[in-house]
């Protein structure tokens, strides 16, 4: 075999540089040696090192020497003069790059090339650049042609092509590359491997350099091997093998999975539970030739409304069964698929290069994707995995595959995962969920935020071992310190189980005072209700001490299918709700879709601007049918009960009007029917735009109560889509403006001797509450699960001091000034 001699000026960049090359020989022994600094250790060439090394590697096969510069060419070159010619011969000296070119010459002469082939091998290691050009292009740069021309004459025999799925954690990197370089040596076929994941150009497999440039792929992506010859099929098999059985490594991982692995921890709790390892399902993308470029469009085009729509369903659905803040997350997914540039590209890239939609699709996400991860903000670099999720998401659809559904879990497990995106927590079965650990991720990953709602332990950042993990074993997580316990000893368990069961009697201590009413220090009493979209969040809501509901969110019943619910299913789904809350006040805000809550079957029409267009109170006088169906199941399930109807984002007196003669004819139909009904039920209107806020003395008279929607308030009053993460940096319910126009609803409310409630994020806004006291807000509804800490905070506030903080921000310049001051005041408490 041809030895391999390095000559560097640093012993440890030598003995680095032979380690590696020895690395990528699949296990044969390769005659390599080191010749790096001076005797002492220091820096330099040294004349006899270079001799003692050579003699270790020398054969009649040859050897190739690498050297780094300067001196060690200089040194190299006069010991080969010392030689005798004879030994001369034997030995090259190569001007290829250390590293790669050791590498390269390594695999070759580990497959038994001569001295002129190690030499070439080494020669061209940097033929082809280590980061693919494609990479090195700045986005504002057209994109070159991803296809070169085959220069290479087709050989006789059989052609056999397969897409493989890269299985091993470390992907096909370094040593694999090396066994898949050596494997494909061994056939006589013309063999190439292409990562068709990342859209690379197809490479030469017995190539390590081109391999290890252009062919590299990370566990999950697919490569696409194509063999042609008389050995074809033989070879093809071979790496198959190879390939499905991860390169020899797989197996290996469980081994040095450490013990206790160190995380960040997002969601505060202690958990005792067995693994599940949620490993995703990626459609499988087949290049295929495109016959009719304009009828592969509208395909492209079908599954972008496809998509579209179940991306609005699921945002309902998290809209409803946790919150409408965590419904938000899927507003960038709609961003994406209305994206004009977006869907351009991917269109310019199936009728300018004949690309199918789903390798169009595949490769202009992935672009996307590979930028967010190199912006500086960590929130930015999140959001790439939800620009990965949309893209799976249409690749789902244009294939036909279908993601897990993680709504049939085992009981009681940790869940883990490498990072959980939207859609997939959308199918999460909760209760059978006791905490979350992730390999990646973050604070603002949509896993910590979908745990901190929903208030279940979870630890992210955790690092690709603890995808390695075998499903069923013990695991044991600390949401608060972020660490996470790998079969952990009895003792370890009987300690997080004792920690839990502190903080649960901590938390059920917090439940007991929850039910008592919130009252302040000086006597003002404050009435705190909840938010909630079904049966299961009323429970919810009473559990944590709801006085009552300020929010019914109706959209649940529009969610999840094809045609309207009529009457009598509305009828049904509000009775159902009513037992759970009993006498309690139940506020029931009328049907609220159009702008960002679009329902598939109900046809709107193209708006410019949907947040500014036909949507709730709007859309419900445009469809009196719509309207009156809901106003009737209202009317009859009040009979008996503390029922009130709501209306949403009214912006004049005149809806109001509209909206209460609505109810009256609700009302006429009934009698005529002889169905009892509730003649005497109060009305309210959602304060959430800056005109009804401004006109608040106007609208009073015409109403029992306003509730204040801080959400689309702060929006509108500020001129921020929050979907929008260019501008939400400017979305602050804290911002002076804001709190001047709930300033204005409070007083004129008061004038009108109607009472005033806030329902929207900021209800609960741990330092927004005492502001809101202090301006002089009856009622609070807000997400169940915040109710205790508010009740608690409101019994240790007076409201003189609440009233002189709230009088002090409206004389403030800025969301931040505001937020300075009133972190001061609660540092008091």
């Amino acid at each position: 075999m041809v030895g391999i001699l390095i000559v560097a000026h640093s012993n440890e960049l030598a003995e680095g540089v032979c380690a590696v090359a020895s690395q990528v020989t699949a296990g044969k022994k390769l005659p390599i040696a080191a010749a790096g600094g001076l005797e002492d250790g220091s820096l330099g060439t040294s004349l006899y090192r270079i001799q003692q090394a050579l003699d270790t590697v020398y054969s009649d096969d040859g050897v190739l020497v690498l050297m780094d510069l300067g001196s060690a060419v200089m040194t190299t070159q006069m010991l080969l003069e010392m030689l005798s010619p004879e030994q001369q011969s034997h030995i090259r000296l190569s001007s290829a790059p250390l590293v790669e070119g050791a590498i390269a010459a390594a695999v070759m002469a580990s497959q038994g090339g001569d001295l002129n082939q190690v030499q070439q091998a080494a020669e061209t290691a940097m033929e082809f650049p280590k980061i693919p050009q494609e990479i090195l292009l700045e986005p504002s740069e057209p994109e070159p042609s991803k296809t070169k021309p085959d220069v290479f004459t087709p050989p006789k025999g059989p052609v056999f092509t397969e897409d493989l799925v890269v299985p091993n954690p470390v992907g096909l990197h370094a040593r694999p590359a090396a066994l898949f370089v050596q494997t494909a040596s061994q056939f006589s076929a013309r063999i190439t491997v292409q990562n068709i994941t990342q859209n690379r150009q197809s490479v030469d497999a017995k190539s390590m350099m081109q391999v290890a440039s252009q062919g590299t792929a990370r566990q999950g992506e697919t490569i696409r091997i194509v063999t042609h010859g008389e050995d074809a099929g033989e070879a093809m098999a071979a790496l198959r093998i190879l390939v499905e059985e991860g390169f020899g490594e797989m197996g290996k991982q469980p081994s040095i999975i450490p013990k206790q692995l160190q995380g960040l921890g997002v969601s505060e709790g202690f958990v005792v539970a067995p693994v599940f390892v949620y490993r995703r399902t990626i459609p499988k993308v087949e290049r295929f030739v495109v016959e009719n470029i304009q009828a592969e469009i509208e395909r492209f085009r079908n599954a972008i409304n496809v998509a579209s729509q179940e991306v609005n369903q699921v945002k309902q659905q998290i809209s409803t069964s946790v919150d409408e803040e965590t419904g938000r997350i899927f507003d960038f997914h709609l961003l994406m698929l209305q994206d004009g540039e977006l869907i351009k590209a991917i269109e310019d890239k199936i009728s300018g290069e004949n690309f199918n939609a789903e390798v169009a699709v595949s490769s202009v996400f992935d672009e996307w994707v590979y930028r967010f991860e190199g912006l500086d903000s960590p929130l930015m670099r999140a959001r790439a995995v939800d620009v990965k999720d949309v893209k799976n998401r249409l690749l789902y659809v244009l294939t036909g595959v279908r993601e897990l559904d993680l709504s049939s879990l085992p009981d009681s497990v940790i869940l883990v995962a490498d990072d959980l995106v939207p859609s997939e927590t959308a199918t999460i079965d909760i209760i059978k969920v006791r905490g979350f650990a992730t390999s990646s991720g973050g604070a603002t990953s949509h896993t910590a935020i979908i745990a901190r709602m929903l208030g279940i332990p979870a630890v992210v950042g955790l690092g690709e071992d603890i995808l390695n993990i075998s499903n069923g074993t013990m695991l044991a997580l600390d949401g608060k310190k972020g660490q996470l316990e790998i079969d952990p000893s009895p003792e370890m368990i009987n300690t997080y189980r004792e920690q839990q069961k502190t903080l649960i009697e901590i938390q059920e201590k917090a439940l007991e005072y929850a039910s008592e009413p919130a009252v302040t220090r000086d006597g003002k009493r404050i009435e705190v209700v909840a938010n909630i979209g079904d049966v299961p969040s009323a429970q919810e809501a009473i559990l944590y001490g709801a006085e009552g509901v300020g929010l019914l969110r109706t959209e649940f019943l529009f969610l999840g299918r094809t045609t309207l619910p009529d009457e009598e299913e509305q009828f049904k789904a509000y009775s159902d709700i009513v037992r759970v809350i009993g006498q309690r006040p139940l506020i029931v805000r009328t049907l609220d879709v159009g702008g960002d809550k679009q329902l598939p079957y109900l046809d709107i029409g193209p708006e410019l601007n949907p947040f500014l267009g036909v949507r709730a109170i709007r859309l419900c006088l445009e469809k009196p049918g719509i309207f009156q169906t809901q106003l009737r199941a209202i009317l009859r399930v009040s009979v008996g009960h503390n029922v009130k109807v709501m209306f949403p984002m009214v912006a004049t007196r005149d809806e109001i009007i509209q909206a209460k003669e609505a109810i009256n004819q609700a009302k006429l139909d009934l009698s005529m029917a002889n169905i009892p009904y509730a003649d005497l039920i109060e009305v309210g209107i959602m304060i959430e735009t800056p005109a009804a806020a401004i006109k608040a003395d106007i609208l009073a008279p015409e109403v029992d109560f306003f509730s204040i929607g801080s959400n689309d308030l702060t929006q509108y009053t500020l001129a921020v889509d929050r979907g929008n993460k260019r501008v939400d940096y400017l979305y602050n319910p804290l911002d002076p403006s804001v709190l001047k126009l709930i300033h204005l609803v409070v007083k004129a409310g008061h004038s009108a001797s109607k009472w005033v409630g806030v329902c929207g994020e900021m209800a609960g806004q741990y330092n927004a509450i005492p502001i809101l006291l202090g301006l002089g807000v009856d009622e609070l509804s807000m997400t169940p699960r915040d109710i205790p800490v508010t009740k608690q905070l409101i019994r240790l506030l007076e409201f003189k001091q609440a009233k002189t903080l709230s009088e002090k921000v409206l004389t403030l310049r800025s969301a931040k000034e505001v937020e300075d001051h009133v972190n001061k005041f609660l540092n008091k408490f």
